[in-house]
């Protein structure tokens, strides 16, 4: 039951931070968008992993917030690089 209340929540909350990600005010708020949603989905992975039993879907979940915090770091990159040669 706990966890089929957090669940939800969390679905919700997924919700939101993808209206975020789809309307933020600027590239920067989309990405903070983008990463809550990667955040929110990873707990749902490992929350269904408690649910199943499945120890395989907590390595999917590992593997998926470590490439999803690389590509974020990678997006900050390219960012960052575009708005100091769209300075000069």
């Amino acid at each position: 039951m706990f966890l089929t209340v957090v669940s939800v929540v969390l679905l919700l909350a997924t919700v939101v931070s993808g209206f975020v990600t789809l309307h933020g005010q600027d590239r920067w708020k989309r990405l903070l968008g983008y990463l809550l949603v990667a955040g929110k989905v990873n707990m749902l992975i490992v929350i269904f992993a408690l649910v199943t039993g499945n120890g395989f879907s907590l390595d999917i979940a590992l593997v998926y917030i470590l490439l999803s915090y690389v590509g974020v770091l990678a997006l900050c990159d390219y960012m960052v690089r575009k708005e100091v040669r769209g300075a000069d």
